[in-house]
């Protein structure tokens, strides 16, 4: 049952990495497109304002990315050495890895909306009759 239990833990904590890691290149992608919509010549000031305000949004969840990046690895080192007697794991570990699931689950919530939310900024701003109005 342990060794089920200890592969998934494992499995778990590797497709989480590989998740922060996507997030991560689609978060700098996307402050990416947001710098240039700020470099666009004439661009508004609600619109600067917003841009900036994504930008911020974006800095947190990197932030947040980072730290939980560094709790799974942690939670990965626990895992070597988590088996306290046969067929049994440290209660610590289950704890910790179910904290990590949650903060997962609140994060990648977080920046899937805040994604969303910035793709219709910008799709917004990029359409031609914005375009038009922001030269004005």
């Amino acid at each position: 049952m342990m060794y089920g239990q200890l592969q998934y833990y494992n499995a778990e904590l590797n497709t989480w990495v590989r998740s922060i890691d996507f997030h991560k290149r689609e978060l700098n992608e996307l402050q990416a497109q947001l710098n240039v919509l700020l470099n666009f010549p004439l661009v508004s000031l609600p619109s600067s304002k917003a841009g900036n305000a994504f930008i911020d949004q974006l800095i947190v969840q990197e932030q947040r990315f980072d730290h939980v990046r560094q709790h799974l690895d942690h939670q990965a080192l626990r895992l070597k050495h988590a088996i306290i007697s046969p067929g049994k794991l440290e209660s610590a570990v289950v704890v910790i890895q179910e904290s990590c699931r949650m903060k997962m689950q609140i994060y990648e919530r977080a920046f899937i909306k805040t994604k969303y939310n910035c793709c219709v900024f910008l799709s917004d701003f990029f359409q031609p009759d914005q375009m038009v109005a922001q030269a004005k």
